[in-house]
């Protein structure tokens, strides 16, 4: 989430209650006997405070379970998740009166500093990788079609290569079969069987047509050349998982420009459109390993944050119900 104007009134709100905090704290280390700890009220005060808001923190995976609750926006929630949680840290140090403890008192305070870093890195993230995102990656698309835009590139790349070096031999594995039905618009479409079939009969003569004879004339050596350069080098790079063998030869735009300006070099001249269009599916297969890496390190944080917290969340019952019943 982005921190922007309209987060202005929850850090306002945020500070107002905890400078009031503050000086409740202060007001305690005066004019009480005993400095504010777990054990007196104004201490256990803080801690319930504390422990309601943390209960509210960890509601949030729940609300985005339900995005038409009537229970807020969830936007919303997540505003008051980022503030919240950080005045419910400062709550707990209150509760502790600024000692870290001991056994599982010290452990909850570790795990609490772990949660609370760990969405500071989140926000951060969250705030620097997708504007990064927009400046690599001008061609993003819809995170899982990621796997389906990968095959058709390299099924795209396929079919242009074969119009220098006919049949590549190469089987590519079939997509799923395509159910009978979608929609579009909210209102339910039907293929027709019959059109289905005529489109797949003219796509097969077509295939037919390239791998039986090159569709663009080049000397054997030239075709062959090019059959050998996208076999072993390109191709690979089109899969799910390139190596990182692979990923190197076309770590950047740089040299994916430089890789083709080298091929068309060396190729003839009426290859050049094929290569041209090579470069272009190649520098999109790279922008899409790019918007996979930066999804990963956007949500990467939250396999540390969530499970913190849902055992913090244990641990914190089971130390109120430890201190008091003894």
């Amino acid at each position: 989430m982005i921190i922007d104007r309209q987060h202005r009134p929850w850090i306002y709100a945020t500070l107002g209650l905890a400078l009031g905090g503050a000086l409740l704290y202060a007001a305690g280390l005066v004019f009480s006997a005993a400095p504010p700890r777990g054990g007196t009220a104004l201490g256990l005060s803080f801690g319930f405070a504390g422990t309601a808001l943390i209960v509210f923190e960890c509601l949030l995976s729940l609300r985005k379970k339900f995005p038409a609750s009537p229970f807020g926006q969830a936007k919303t929630w997540m505003k008051g998740h980022i503030w919240l949680g950080f005045l419910s840290f400062l709550l707990i140090l209150f509760h502790s009166g600024w000692h870290w403890g001991r056994g599982i008192a010290g452990l909850l305070m570790w795990i609490f500093l772990f949660i609370t870093l760990s969405g500071l890195l989140g926000l951060a993230l969250q705030h620097y990788l997708p504007r990064r995102l927009t400046e690599l990656v001008p061609r993003e698309t819809v995170y899982e079609q990621i796997p389906l835009v990968i095959r058709e590139l390299r099924v795209e790349a396929d079919e242009r290569v074969e119009h220098v070096t006919a049949d590549l031999g190469i089987l590519e594995e079939p997509e799923a079969e395509p159910v009978g039905t979608f929609h579009a618009g909210g209102v339910k479409f039907h293929f027709d069987p019959e059109q289905r079939k005529s489109a797949q009969k003219k796509i097969d003569e077509e295939a037919g047509r390239r791998k039986s004879t090159p569709q663009i004339q080049v000397d054997p050596e030239f075709s062959e050349a090019l059959r050998i350069q996208y076999v072993e080098e390109i191709r690979p790079f089109l899969q799910r998982r390139p190596s990182a063998e692979e990923r190197t030869l076309f770590h950047n735009a740089t040299a994916v420009a430089a890789y083709f300006k080298r091929l068309r070099t060396i190729m003839p001249v009426p290859t050049h459109e094929v290569l041209a269009d090579l470069e272009e599916i190649v520098e999109e297969r790279r922008q899409l390993a790019i918007q996979e890496r930066m999804h990963l390190w956007l949500h990467a944080w939250l396999l540390l944050h969530v499970p913190l917290s849902m055992a913090f969340l244990v641990l914190i019952a089971a130390h109120a119900i430890m201190t008091l019943r003894y």
